[in-house]
Parts: structure tokens; sequence; C-alpha cells
């Protein structure tokens, strides 16, 4: 055991004096699976407590995990950005511990209201690799694939069972989303429940959808569903950083490497509209993002709507005006237009409406319309003492619906699926709608602002 030891120490020496070649063979020969059958292996799965059941503080929105009808396999992006003397972080540097929860609750939250959040822990590429030679980035990114792979397929032999799911994941994350739904998913009997996948932050070319991913288009309406929704968010101007962020590399099936592709067409989609159709949207049309400061009081509460005007264009998400440090900060990160840190958090709101939109899709799809599945709305904001006549909307008719939590003054018509009143006590009120009819049932979530 002594001679061991001494070996591994120095083996571990001559790493340090030899650098990043010596340390990717050191990493490639102590690499052992993670058993994704442990709980620690999880940042959030159902039944183990998690900031993916939280909403934004004062929003009004509900966790409905334990009623949802779909799952949603999240992967977060990188998390170790100040370490340079490894390769792939270990599941339990502090660092990584500490920012996998911010990025947790800040971005697999707008599921909840419809989706069951599976999170997997996986030893991620660090930052710095990304700075260094593709061939220097392939074991890095291998290794944290391989992570990633096992733990969606744990998931499809011991958790899915038949549901939906939704695919999520940003910039890193969606580099590994992008790979799974290449090699795992497209073609597998798996594929026929993806509801749809959500994959910002990276610059993936149109071409990967021509030459590989022939069978999941990128999503191009806001009820398609079987698709991949792709976009980056800048500043109307991009910045500096923008020419260098095709660099960023992809997964590219025919060579099997991680490669970038400087100058190709890239595919985008703008998350307010989720339209090829439309792609300028006002202000007025933007739903809502959760802060992102870097005070308690700036962070995660109740989305800001009107916020920005959104231009699809070159491959990109361009937003004006520019976003408001005291509301969006991510602590000089990137900086300046760059506004990836916010690809998620600055569209809270349109992505928990899309997803409950696209989930509503595939199930009358899948089962026809016979549900009455509700419709997208999850805020709505009315007048104090202002009289209010809304419908909520379900895909087929409803024999029956009910809402909690509705304000003093306002009730709701069972039979017309009407809300009417008039509401006279200011606040945020969070309500939960559920329809029923002989086909079956459906619960959403409508968080109710009365000015």
């Amino acid at each position: 055991m002594r001679a061991l030891i001494q070996v591994s120490f120095w083996r571990r020496v001559l790493c340090a004096c030899l650098g990043a070649f010596c340390l990717t063979a050191l990493q490639a020969q102590e690499w052992a699976p993670l058993n994704y059958a442990r709980p620690d292996a999880w940042l959030a799965r159902p039944g183990k407590m998690s900031v993916a059941s939280r909403v934004p503080a004062g929003s009004g929105f509900t966790d409905l995990q334990d009623v949802a009808r779909a799952d949603v396999f999240y992967i977060h992006p990188t998390t170790s950005v100040s370490r340079k003397d490894l390769l792939n972080a270990p599941i339990d540097d502090p660092e990584v511990v500490k920012m996998d929860t911010v990025m947790l609750m800040t971005q697999a939250t707008p599921f909840n209201g419809v989706a069951r959040v599976y999170a997997p822990r996986y030893r991620q590429t660090a930052l710095h690799v990304y700075f260094l030679s593709e061939d220097e980035q392939q074991g890095p990114n291998d290794r944290a694939y391989a992570d990633v792979k096992a733990a969606f397929e744990y998931y499809v032999r011991h958790d899915n069972q038949g549901r939906p799911f939704f695919l999520v994941g940003h910039s890193q994350g969606a580099n590994h989303v992008q790979r799974l739904l290449s090699e795992v998913i497209q073609g597998q009997p798996i594929q026929d429940r993806l509801v749809a996948a959500y994959l910002p932050g990276i610059p993936l070319p149109e071409s990967v959808f021509r030459d590989d991913l022939r069978r999941i288009p990128p999503c191009h309406q806001p009820a398609q569903t079987g698709c991949a929704a792709v976009w980056g968010t800048f500043g109307l101007n991009g910045g500096d950083d923008l020419m260098q962020w095709s660099d960023v590399v992809h997964w590219d099936a025919a060579s099997q490497r991680w490669t970038s592709r400087r100058g190709a067409a890239m595919e985008n989609v703008n998350p307010v509209s989720w339209s090829k159709r439309q792609p300028r949207t006002p202000a007025s049309a933007h739903r809502g993002g959760t802060p992102f400061g870097t005070t308690r009081a700036t962070f995660f509460t109740n989305p800001v709507g009107h916020l920005v005007s959104v231009s699809d264009e070159r491959g990109y998400a361009f937003v004006s005006p520019l976003l408001r440090k005291a509301q969006f900060t991510d602590g000089g990160m990137f900086g300046g237009e760059n506004y990836h840190v916010f690809d998620i958090s600055l569209f809270w709101l349109d992505l928990r409406e899309n997803a409950r939109l696209r989930l509503a899709s595939f199930l009358r799809q899948q089962d026809g319309v016979g549900a009455p599945l509700i419709g997208p709305t999850a805020a709505l904001t009315v007048r104090r003492g202002r009289a209010l006549n809304w419908r909520v909307r379900t895909a087929a008719p409803a024999t029956r619906l009910v809402a909690s939590g509705l304000p003093q003054g306002l009730s709701l018509d069972a039979r017309t699926g009407v809300i009417h009143g008039t509401a006279q006590a200011p606040g945020v009120y969070a309500v939960v709608l559920r329809a029923e009819n002989a086909e079956g049932a459906d619960t959403a979530d409508l968080a109710l602002t009365v000015r």
C-alpha cells in the first residue's frame, strides 16, 4: 500500500511539472463512472430536497411537480470557473456546489409548473479548458459527456416510465444535450416521448440539423414538439465577445469531435415569440425575466415583464435596451453586451408558458383532444377595483373547473371557466387551477397580481 501511495504521489508531482498533457492522462486513468443510483449524484430528482422546487420570491407561482404529467432532464452550465489545476471538476468542489445551486434555481425552475425536475451532477469541463486548443478540449468534454450520458440512461431505465420529457441544458450543458440528442435519443424509442429540447448558450450551426439531427428539427413555432430550441442572448450591438463566440465548440457527429465553425450560419429562435415567422418582438411582448442580481433583494424575485425587445438575426437573440445592472449582473464573468449568463433567467416566464404550451400540444397529439388541458397563461395582472372577466382556456371543454387561492372579490364560474368579479386588495396571489372532464384532468398555476 505504501508503495502505491508513493507511486501516486510522484505521478502527481510529475504531472504538476508537465502540465495539462499529463493531467489529461492522469484523469483518464482515474476516471470511474458515477453511480447515479446514489441520491448524492443528483442535484435534483423527485423525493430529494433541492432548490428546483422554488419559485421566485413574491411571484405567486406554484411548484406543481407532485402532479406534473412530464419530466425535465436539466444539465447545468460550467460552474467551475476559477480553478486551473484540473480539466474536469469533481462534483464536490466547493465552488461547483455553490454555483450549481444558483444555476439550478434560476434555470430549472421555469419547468416546475409542468414537469418533475431531474438534474444530475457531472464532472464538468473546467472553464479554462475552453481557452485551450480544440485537441486539448476533446478529452475533458468527452469525460463530462460520459457522466451526462450515464445519468440520462439511468433516468430512462429507472425513472421515465413512459412519461413525456423535456431536455434542457445551458452553455456546456447544451453541448451535452446536443450530443445526447444525436447519439442516445434520435431514432430510438425514447424520441417518441421528447416534448422539446431547449439549448440556449451555445452557437450551434444550422448544418447540425441538416447533417446530423435530421429527425429532430429546430423549434421554429411556439407549439412545435419533438424539436430543439436554440438561442444566445446579446445586447443590441453584440459587444466585443460576439466575434469570438462562434469559436465555442459543439459536437460534430461526422468527425466524432468537438469542433467550432467560425463564420457558419447559426441556428437561433426568438425566445419570446418562439417563431421564425416573428423574428422581432417589442418589449410589450416580453413576459418576464427573474432578476439575476448580486444581492438577495435583486436575485430570483418576481419576474419583471416588458423589459426588452428581441430581434432574431445573424444567429443570435439581440435585446434592447441594455439590461440594468441593478437587475442583471453576472459578476464580471462576461459583462458588456454579452448576456450569456441570463439566457434563461431573462426569459423565465416566457419559458414557463412555452413549456406548458408545448406539453399541451404534445399530449393532444398523443392522446387526442380529450382532456381539458389548460392554456399557457401562467401570470395575469389585474387592476384593483376594476371588473374582471377572464376565461380559463382549455384544449377541450371542461365539465368542472376549480380555482384555489383567488383574492376576495373574484370567483370562478365552474361551468363557463370565467374568473369574474372585482378584486379589492392589492397583492400577489398564488392561484392553482384544475380542469376536469370525462377524459381526464389538468392542473396549472396562475400567478395573479392585483395592482
